[in-house]
């Protein structure tokens, strides 16, 4: 890598919620297919025994790759597994109704794009990333290594600051002690161009070099599905701020699920109460026609009277 290039992937990404074996053999079979499942009873006490159960049953449809179960089972009772290999949906719906020992395992076809959860998440975090992407604040800066590794993260900030404060206004400072690097947006091009001429110049006796940071203008398009990404690297912003965001996905889907187990709530006392408001008319309606049949036996108990 020429040194005018600075590769935000040495920083650590989220990881996916595979671990790497799983991901490999992810990555190696490309027929992948979502399934639901009704008919057990869930509580945290069980959730490991349903899983290891619900893997070993599925596994001669393929390859299981990982098993999700409910985060509010009030608003989806279904457990869904996720299974990679060829005619796995087929196989897997073929197992509709088997015995999964003391309950019937209802399996159905359920693509993450049909449930309103995924859809919701899958939105907001589109928002919040293309928010990020198209911040203004990350259009022009460099990454910056060399400098003294003993310096503390304030340390950091303000000799760097300090040394590059002549070439423009800086606007933000992401200072990262795990790769001892550091990047440093200005707020026009001019600054940033300026900041590349002191490559090679000396902060507190430490020669520092200084290279592009990617941002949006200048990071390589990810490639086609199927194709190698390698070579790809993300904006800086989107590695500094990953934990962050991850956050703010967190706490919006909290409030989703909050607010829908709300709506189900409501919905249900809806039902309920209809379910009772016809429950008390069947019974009045039962109740007059026996006032009817008991006035009409009564009537004619006094016709009979009468006749003698």
């Amino acid at each position: 890598m020429s040194m005018d290039t600075y590769s935000s992937c040495k920083r650590s990404a989220p990881k996916a919620p595979f671990d790497s074996e799983a991901a490999a053999k992810d990555e190696a079979i490309s027929s992948r297919v979502r399934i639901s499942i009704e008919g057990y009873e869930f509580s945290k006490d069980t959730e490991n025994e349903i899983r290891i159960q619900l893997v070993n049953h599925f596994k001669s449809c393929g390859y299981v790759s990982r098993v999700d179960f409910p985060t509010e089972p009030l608003l989806d009772s279904r457990a869904f597994v996720t299974i990679f290999g060829d005619g796995a949906k087929e196989k897997a719906l073929q197992l509709n109704g088997s015995d999964m020992g003391g309950w019937n395992a209802l399996v159905k076809f359920a693509p993450e794009e049909e449930d309103e959860e995924y859809q919701a998440e899958s939105d907001y975090t589109d928002f919040v990333m293309n928010q990020l992407l198209n911040d203004e604040r990350f259009r022009f800066g460099i990454c910056v290594v060399g400098y003294d590794p003993s310096l503390l993260k304030d340390e950091v900030e303000e000799a760097l600051t300090a040394h590059f404060s002549s070439c423009g206004v800086i606007i933000h400072v992401d200072v990262d002690l795990l790769d001892k690097m550091t990047s440093i947006y200005f707020s026009e091009e001019e600054g940033e161009a300026s900041a590349m001429n002191l490559d090679g110049s000396q902060v507190n006796g430490f020669k520092i070099n200084t290279m592009l940071v990617p941002t949006k203008a200048r990071s390589n398009p990810p490639r086609p599905p199927g194709e190698t990404h390698c070579g790809y690297c993300p904006p800086a912003q989107m590695l500094e701020f990953a934990d962050e965001t991850k956050e703010k996905i967190d706490f919006y889907m909290t409030e989703w699920r909050l607010n829908a187990m709300t709506k189900k709530l409501s919905a249900l006392k809806k039902q309920k109460a209809r379910a009772l408001k016809k429950q008390k008319a069947r019974a009045l309606k039962k109740q007059k026609a026996w006032a009817l049949m008991t006035q009409k036996a009564r009537a004619k108990e006094g016709e009979g009277s009468q006749s003698f």
